[in-house]
């Protein structure tokens, strides 16, 4: 009778290990179905993120070439109004140089505009 207890005691335990068993294998399966779906659900957030992200790059990038156009522009302006007025000064002072070497007075009334030149030359050279 004790040794009938004994086996009785022995299959019950068997039978409790294999559904433990069971349920081990039972949680494995659904830790592995979890992670695969958070996985996934990771994978979607991140390539939404690197979606709005390119388009974010995308948006700066055309903002900065905007600007650099926008200054190269203001800046040729600048460089062809200084040119401009580098050019007119040259040619004051070669009239200036003209002016000096002339001997005779009535030559002198031939470059009666100088004043006019000169007031010219002084605007282009404030806006340079």
């Amino acid at each position: 009778e004790t040794l009938q207890r004994i086996v009785s005691t022995l299959v019950n335990k068997n039978d409790e290990i294999h559904n433990f068993i069971d349920m081990l294998n039972h949680t494995i399966s659904n830790v592995q179905v979890n992670s695969s779906n958070a996985i996934s659900e990771l994978d979607e957030e991140f390539d939404g993120l690197y979606s709005v992200l390119h388009e974010m790059k995308g948006s700066m990038a055309n903002t900065i070439q905007q600007e650099e156009a926008r200054k190269i522009q203001a800046l040729q302006d600048q460089l062809s109004q200084c040119s401009h007025a580098l050019e007119s000064s040259e040619e004051l002072l070669e009239l200036a140089v003209q002016s000096l070497e002339i001997k005779n007075p009535a030559k002198l009334l031939e470059v009666e505009n100088i004043e006019q030149v000169l007031v010219s030359v002084s605007i282009s050279n404030i806006l340079c």
